[in-house]
């Protein structure tokens, strides 16, 4: 199992309880490393994120724990931080201000309605069928390739160090509600993006949180993506996205086993200060 976390959230933004119990949490399980990387501020309510007034908290509560925890476990501070255009994007001043040690970069709205609000793809069916009507036209391809663009701009002009839970898009799309992954259409979507992340070098992040709560049977991208992305010899990590402490390496050992069956053998994780690549295996990380 990697013994690394980089992408969690806390009570500064939409998961549970403070930086410090998910950090002891991390010393319980004897991980190496532990990234902290709330929701940074974007102007959209209910989003769950922080609030430029809390960012300075969260900034320095990491750097508290850094100092107090810092002999028992490697401490990193980052922000996963939305990409809208002309919103925010990880070159925004305050994110630049915050002298993070690496960036976590998503896409969750895409697009707006009439009266402005943002299309958040993942709070449900109802949301979710609204967008895709009265902002795209009825066609979810349309809204699938304005996603999949909405990514590609983000690697092209404000690319982040991790590209968060790439396919997140299909959070919604159990039995193929919506759209099947085997379309011809989508798959060009999906490697059009995998080969821009390529070139890029970023880590794309496996993330586990549609597994292990039960959302989908995979990862966030799924197997057939990380196949293509091991043919294009993309770098990845595991990420669980937690929201509770609990939950900091949960579907790490199902998504290590998916790794490892597509001739993945190591991950590249955020370790004494730089990316490292390190064996999948607990021992050859312990020895890095």
């Amino acid at each position: 199992m990697q013994l690394a976390n980089h992408h969690a959230h806390s009570h500064f933004s939409d998961g549970r309880l403070t930086p410090e119990d998910y950090l002891k949490n991390a010393i319980d399980q004897h991980l190496l490393l532990y990234g902290f990387a709330d929701h940074a501020p974007v102007p959209i309510d209910n989003f769950g994120a922080m609030t430029m007034k809390q960012l300075e908290g969260y900034l320095m509560e990491v750097d508290r724990l850094k100092e107090r925890y810092g002999q028992q476990i490697q401490i990193y501070k980052s922000l996963e931080v939305d990409y809208i255009p002309g919103v925010i994007n990880v070159h925004s001043p305050h994110i630049q201000a915050a002298d993070l040690d690496y960036t976590v970069g998503a896409v969750h709205f895409v697009d707006r309605f009439a009266d402005g609000r943002p299309w958040g793809f993942e709070a449900s069916h109802e949301n979710f069928q609204k967008g895709v009507e009265e902002i795209f036209e009825g066609d979810i391809r349309i809204a699938i390739n304005r996603y999949y663009t909405m990514i590609r701009e983000m690697i092209t002009t404000h690319c982040p160090d991790v590209i968060a839970h790439l396919d997140r898009i299909k959070k919604l799309n159990k039995g193929d509600r919506y759209f099947s992954e085997d379309a011809e259409w989508y798959r060009q979507e999906v490697l059009e993006t995998l080969v821009l992340i390529a070139g890029s070098g970023a880590v794309m992040e496996v993330n586990t949180k549609g597994f292990y709560k039960g959302e989908i049977e995979d990862t966030y991208p799924g197997k057939w993506v990380l196949q293509v992305a091991r043919e294009l010899n993309i770098p990845v990590h595991l990420s669980s996205d937690a929201h509770h402490p609990d939950d900091i390496t949960k579907g790490f050992e199902y998504a290590g086993s998916l790794l490892k069956s597509i001739s993945y053998r190591t991950t590249r994780i955020f370790l004494d200060g730089s990316w490292q690549e390190v064996e999948l295996e607990p021992s050859a990380i312990y020895t890095s």
